[in-house]
């Protein structure tokens, strides 16, 4: 009996895997057993394929252990993950987006810019993709911490909403300069979905794994 007969089902989980393996071993030993019984003792039969096959059988269920022990760690994972998730309802967070949300206050972003950048303007969108404020930005190299107020080009209040921050950098030459921008948010609950926690705010879903900051309050 070659052990490839005994794998040819489909693949399943560890642990139908590993009773299936089960089950085709007991076959195979009772198989072993009885052709060792009935031999003809001057052919007797060839007890390096058995050993063979058995070490293959020790080599599967060594692998299919190791596959459950890798589903326990990634469910041990998932679990830590969706803890850290429900701690950050209430915090802020600093994460990988250009759109920030204003709910009678203001709205925050960071903006990053390399070296060599020697100019660098801000401007405000609404969720209509609208202009609504400008400002001038920093142009240094480095993290920029940009708070904006709310206040419209005219003077006016903003309305509640999610607004977008757009950079134009420039260096020396008057070529475009790379940049990086991260909102700030507020984490209002936590969503579950097979791909894992997404943090609930005003600015909309955020993957946990676009999170790069956490801060216990209101950052000033």
């Amino acid at each position: 009996m070659e052990i490839s007969a005994l794998q040819s089902s489909p693949s399943s989980p560890s642990t139908g895997a590993l009773s299936q393996l089960t089950g085709n071993l007991d076959s195979f030993l009772t198989l072993l057993t009885t052709q060792l019984r009935n031999q003809d003792p001057l052919d007797p039969l060839d007890t390096e394929k058995f050993t063979s096959q058995l070490v293959q059988f020790a080599s599967v269920e060594q692998t299919i252990q190791t596959n459950k022990h890798l589903e326990t760690l990634i469910g041990l994972q998932a679990a830590a993950d969706r803890d850290g998730a429900l701690a950050m309802i209430g915090k802020t967070i600093v994460a990988d987006s250009d759109k920030a949300a204003i709910r009678g206050g203001g709205a925050s972003w960071t903006y990053t810019l390399p070296d060599g950048a020697t100019s660098a303007s801000l401007v405000i969108v609404d969720d209509k993709g609208r202009p609504v404020a400008s400002f001038a930005g920093d142009p240094r190299a480095g993290a920029h911490h940009f708070n904006w107020n709310g206040e419209l080009a005219d003077g006016a209040r903003a309305p509640d909403g999610v607004y977008q921050l757009l950079v134009q950098a420039k260096d020396g030459t008057g070529a475009k300069a790379p940049f990086e921008i991260q909102s700030h948010s507020r984490v209002t609950g936590v969503g579950f979905s097979a791909s894992g926690p997404a943090l609930e705010t005003d600015a909309g879903a955020i993957a946990l794994s676009d999170v790069s900051r956490v801060i216990a309050g209101e950052e000033k």
